[in-house]
């Protein structure tokens, strides 16, 4: 990972990877997250997912529906909370 920002105001994150074999960096934004609970599951809901990759897009918005959900382990969520 080359790069990491969470914007905890305005619930944003967007992070950069160099894949071995890529010329440049995979750069990925999510417009908005927030923590859920659900009984004594923990997710992380994930909307506005986007990348500069148009194929990547593509594939996003055919198969990743939005919102999309996440179970984080719940012996994380203190953690994930006080990071978030």
């Amino acid at each position: 990972m080359i790069n990491f920002n969470l914007d905890s105001k305005t619930n944003a994150i967007s992070f950069s990877i160099h894949p071995s074999g890529e010329e440049d960096a995979i750069e990925f934004s999510v417009k908005h997250y927030k923590l859920l609970n659900e009984g004594e599951k923990v997710f992380i809901e994930l909307s506005g997912i986007d990348t500069n990759r148009e194929w990547m897009n593509i594939g996003i918005s055919n198969f990743i529906p939005d919102p999309f959900k996440i179970e984080l382990p719940s012996k994380y969520e203190k953690l994930i909370r006080l990071v978030m």
